[in-house]
């Protein structure tokens, strides 16, 4: 893979949780925003509790883009999602 701006990565993924798709890992990506947004919409809907687990989510996020903008720049196995999931 390609050198990929680590800035722009995690401004996106701040913004829209979608660093990682920025990076080529577009199912990655794809999962961690489709998460984000029903927290997001659980949050609003049923319990301001659950901004606990967005905000955890969000910066799980931003560490799992750091992550993979670091293995893929140093030409590194791009770690599991949530160590468990090879969603490459």
């Amino acid at each position: 893979m390609a050198q990929k701006n680590m800035i722009l990565a995690l401004l996106l993924s701040f913004l829209f949780y979608l660093g990682n798709a920025y990076n080529g890992l577009v199912k990655r990506g794809l999962v961690e925003f489709a998460v984000g947004i029903i927290l997001i919409i659980l949050e609003y809907g049923v319990s301001s509790f659950i901004g606990l687990f967005v905000f955890i989510w969000w910066i799980y996020v931003l560490y799992d883009t750091y992550s993979c903008t670091n293995a893929i720049n140093n030409n590194q196995a791009i770690p599991k999602f949530l160590t468990q999931f090879d969603l490459e």
